[in-house]
């Protein structure tokens, strides 16, 4: 049960965490960073949303799981769009990354509510 208190500090976490996710795909990689092998930040795509997945669900409740679901999937794929402007890729494969993790996180916090 979300308590005035427990509510207000999610709040403040999903806020804070949405804004670090959002700032960090769109800072401009530079070309002579090391890049990561090909195919290995899905692992971060999928972590990255499942994070923010777990805060919507646990701030918005159970009863709102597809919903919550619906406004990540979309910002997902605003959020792979918008990195294009700065010189980072959009990728499919990012995307479904995203949106499995954002799937598994709903699901979690779905869970842990109900208990």
């Amino acid at each position: 049960m979300n308590t005035p208190r427990r509510r207000y500090l999610l709040g403040w976490l999903l806020a804070l965490y949405w804004i670090a996710l959002f700032m960090g795909t769109h800072i401009p990689v530079p070309p002579s960073e090391v890049a990561l092998p090909e195919g290995s930040d899905k692992l971060i795509h999928f972590v990255a949303y499942f994070g923010l997945a777990c805060l919507l669900g646990l701030f918005r409740g159970t009863q709102k799981w597809a919903s919550s679901f619906a406004i990540i999937a979309v910002f997902a794929m605003i959020d792979e769009l918008l990195q294009i402007p700065v010189g980072r890729s959009c990728d499919v494969a990012d995307g479904l990354a995203d949106w499995l993790g954002a799937a598994i996180g709903i699901v979690l916090a779905t869970r842990l509510q109900a208990r």
